[in-house]
This record gives C-alpha cells, sequence and structure tokens, in this order.
C-alpha cells in the first residue's frame, strides 16, 4: 500500500477548537520514553492562568506577573494573537508572522480586499476574569474558565490590523481593505487630492457620522461592528497582561524580564502629527504590514510637500498598528446619559448578536453603573471599572504617572446622552493611551479625528460574567 505524504503547511487548520473535540495531538512522554496521542480536551481543560496582579492600594501602574510563567511567555502563540483575512461569513486564514503579504503557509496574500478584510485578533476563543483577595486585584485569562472568579467568555474575534478602517463609498460599507482605487478613498473623501504628495488614496475613513459607521459595519453581516466597546477592552487586558503593566504609554523595553516576560509599554504612541502634516490621516492602512504580527515601536515613511517624513513612535502588538494616540473611536454597544449633578450613567447592550446596534437610544439597552461627576476637560481615573468587558472610570484622582495612566476627558452636561470614545487622538499627550476615554460626543459626533475599526465575533458575544466555583 502506498503513503501518502503531506506537508505540514499544506494541512487545513482546526478552527475554533472546543473542549469536547475529539482531535487528538502527537506528544512525547519523557518519563516513558515513548510517543502516543493526547486528546485535545485534556489540554483545554488544564486551568492555567496568563495574569497579573497589583496591590491593593498601590497606585503604581506596574503590576506582577501571575500564573503559569510558561503559559505567559507563549500567551500570544497559544492564542493566535496576529494578523489575518477575514470573509464575512467569519471564516479566516492566518497571515504569515514575518509579513502579512503571505498567508502562514508562504503564499502571496492581498491586503486589498480580494481576499477578504485586513484584521487583527485570535483564532482559539478563552476566558477572562478579574477578581481580588483583599490583598492583591487580579486579572487573568485561560484556554478555560477560571475557577473562584466571575469569568467572560472571549469568542474568536478580530478588528482592523490597521488600528482604524476603510470605507466602499459606493456601497456604503465599512471595509478592512487597503485599496487605492477611489471607491475606498479615505480621510475626508477630498478628491482633489487624489494625484498629490498628501492623498487620502489607501487611508482611514474619518468625518462620519458615528452612527453610520455602525450601519456601513453591519452591512459585511451578523456580528461586524464598529469600534464595539469589548474589542477595545480585551486588547487593553491583554496588553496589561503581557506587560504586567496598566500604563500602556509606558516606555517600550525590548528586553525581556529574567522570567523571559515582556515589560514596560508601547510607548506614548505616533508623534504629535497635527503639527507636522497639513492632511488628515496620515498612514497608509497597510502601513508596517510588512513587519507580520510585530511587537514593539516602528517608524513610517510618509510624503508631506516636496519631503518624506517619518512618522515615528507608532506602537505594534502582534502586528496590530496604530490603535491608540491616532484616531478617536466612538464606542457602539454602549451610551452614557448625563445626569444633573454632572455624573454619567452607563448603559450597554450585553450581547453582540446579529440584531443591529442601537443608536441615540437607550432601548434595548441596560445600566451597568454611573461615571462620577467631573470636570470639564481632562481627568485622571484612580480606579476603572472592567465588570461587563466595559470601561469607564469609577473614581477619579489619578495622574499620567498612576494607576492605569490614561485621562478621561469630561464636560459639564446636565442631560442629554452622549457616546463613550475611546483610545485618543494624535493630538493628545500622555493622557492618550490604550485605556483612554472621552465623555462629550453626543452619539452621532463627526470628526476629522474620529475614525473607526472594524470589528467581528465568530458568535454571539455575551458580556454578562458566570461563576465558576
Amino acid at each position: 500500500m502506498t503513503k501518502a505524504t503531506t506537508k505540514i503547511l499544506d494541512l487545513e487548520p482546526f478552527d475554533n477548537i472546543g473542549a469536547e473535540s475529539g482531535i487528538r495531538m502527537m506528544g512525547y512522554s519523557k518519563t516513558g520514553n515513548k510517543i502516543g496521542y493526547v486528546p485535545i480536551s485534556s489540554l483545554l481543560s488544564t486551568k492555567i492562568i496568563a495574569g497579573v496582579r497589583w496591590l491593593i492600594g498601590n497606585s503604581s501602574p506596574e503590576g506582577e506577573p501571575y500564573g503559569d510563567m510558561e503559559f505567559l511567555r507563549s500567551l500570544a502563540s497559544v492564542l493566535g494573537l496576529g494578523g489575518y483575512l477575514v470573509q464575512n461569513d467569519h471564516s479566516r486564514k492566518k497571515l504569515s508572522a514575518s509579513t502579512h503579504y503571505k498567508l502562514e503557509n508562504g503564499t502571496a496574500a492581498a491586503l486589498d480586499g480580494t481576499m477578504g478584510h485586513y484584521q487583527w485578533g485570535w483564532n482559539v476563543p478563552f476566558y477572562y476574569a478579574k477578581w481580588a483577595d483583599g490583598t492583591y486585584n487580579y486579572e487573568g485569562v485561560s484556554t478555560s474558565p477560571i475557577s473562584g472568579a466571575w469569568n467572560y467568555k472571549i469568542p474568536v474575534a478580530s478588528m482592523s490590523a490597521a488600528g482604524a478602517a476603510a470605507i466602499d463609498r459606493t456601497n456604503k460599507i465599512l471595509v478592512s481593505y487597503c485599496n487605492r482605487n477611489v471607491q475606498y478613498r479615505g480621510g475626508t473623501n477630498n478628491a482633489d487630492l487624489d494625484v498629490d504628495w498628501n492623498t487620502q488614496l489607501g487611508k482611514p475613513v474619518v468625518n462620519i457620522n458615528s452612527d453610520l459607521y455602525q450601519t456601513y459595519a453591519e452591512k459585511n453581516g451578523a456580528r461586524w461592528g464598529a469600534s464595539m466597546y469589548m474589542m477595545t477592552f480585551i486588547v487593553g487586558a491583554l496588553m496589561r497582561i503581557i506587560f504586567h503593566n496598566r500604563n500602556g504609554q509606558a516606555g517600550y523595553n525590548a528586553t525581556l524580564t529574567s522570567d523571559g516576560l515582556h515589560q514596560g509599554g508601547l510607548g506614548m504612541g505616533v508623534d504629535n502629527m497635527n503639527s507636522t502634516f497639513t492632511y488628515w490621516p496620515v498612514c497608509d492602512i497597510d502601513a508596517l504590514a510588512d513587519k507580520g504580527d510585530a511587537l514593539g515601536v516602528y517608524e513610517w515613511d510618509v510624503a508631506n510637500g516636496e519631503n518624506t517624513v517619518a512618522v515615528k513612535n507608532i506602537p505594534v502588538f502582534y502586528g496590530l498598528k496604530n490603535f491608540y494616540h491616532y484616531l478617536w473611536h466612538i464606542q457602539h454597544g454602549v451610551i452614557l446619559s448625563n445626569n444633573s449633578d454632572t455624573s454619567k450613567d452607563v448603559y450597554i447592550k450585553k450581547i453582540w448578536t446579529g440584531d443591529s446596534i442601537p443608536l441615540e437610544t437607550l432601548t434595548g439597552m441596560e445600566k451597568i453603573g454611573t461615571i462620577p461627576a467631573s470636570n470639564n476637560g481632562w481627568n485622571y481615573p484612580s480606579d476603572l471599572n472592567l465588570e461587563h468587558l466595559c470601561l469607564y472610570p469609577l473614581a477619579f484622582g489619578g495622574s499620567t504617572a498612576t494607576n492605569y495612566s490614561d485621562g478621561f476627558y469630561g464636560d459639564g452636561a446636565i442631560s442629554g446622552l452622549r457616546a463613550l470614545a475611546a483610545l485618543g487622538g494624535a493630538g493628545d499627550g500622555a493622557e492618550a493611551g490604550p485605556c483612554a476615554l472621552s465623555g462629550i460626543d453626543v452619539p452621532s459626533y463627526a470628526d476629522e479625528g474620529y475614525g473607526a475599526f472594524l470589528c467581528e465575533a465568530a458568535e454571539d458575544w455575551d458580556t454578562t460574567p458566570f461563576w465558576v466555583a
């Protein structure tokens, strides 16, 4: 009988492996000196945690790694953090870790939409939990529910790999394509710049009514959205765990700790481009795609008149680029309601399903808490809400050097609805990192400094926690 041989890279990947799967992996027993098969379910059911903890009452943003150090070291590869090409039906192909111009199997990858949306995310569902023991506050993730804590299931999901999306202006669809055809013109849709040095072709879209961003995203199909709040949250949580630091803007440090873990952060974000360039936005959607699933801080050369100028300090998180301190994003699925004392009640859509997201209304939303009264302008939280995967301030009195280190931009409004914008703009400073928030905009706000990232989830995303004993 002739045996068939197949290259490993040509094998079909198993997506969304569940705990009851009959798939087996080959393993080697050192003690038994033999090779055998291990059910994948036994690996997924092993309750190992990659986490971080902070001493209660200590305002230092730097925490302490917690859990299984080997799992923490390999967390990015276990979850499959990196670039993907994602179809509207949520099927996905992993891009090469070394360059996003190739698929994982080495064949060419197109980022112009002909092979799907250019996204960043993970290909393994996992669980997030936060808890306290009287001494420490903890955050952790695992591939199985974490015992002794309220858990949130995180489905396979993704967002625009460029940190911001484009738009199909012909069909009014939000997309993650880097396509320099006029149909996908970014920026403010200025056609006069198409052949100039400050062209908006290939750039993210800005200055569209934020409600329309969500409407256009939903045209891709069920569970497609524009800047959904749980995506903002989980990226920040993964950063805090991997860097064991609440300050995502801490300086990047390429040197690993003695445990082989990352430390520091990804820096303040891109240079203040508002004072350097006369057009907006600046970086192409495929900027730094050649770096693949890189982790670090990079620069990108951009035309500026007769000169080429390097945009420096671009944060890259396993291939996710420019996701904070670049463009503000109004988060969908969350609405603020102003109170007479200038506090703001927080309402969310708890389950992201195939249904449309409520816009400019509290209908279909549930109250989960209240943002305390704040001053006009930047306020610095000393504590942030982590329940229901929705960030908002619980108390003020922090700074850019303590706690979460990012700011909340408040107003003195005593009535009406507001959006909860996130991630900060390039013109902002140290207050505009992965946990930066603003509560001053009406839900339908549009501005040249406001874009949207396209996001999707492969299954309904419930932000209601469940207890595991």
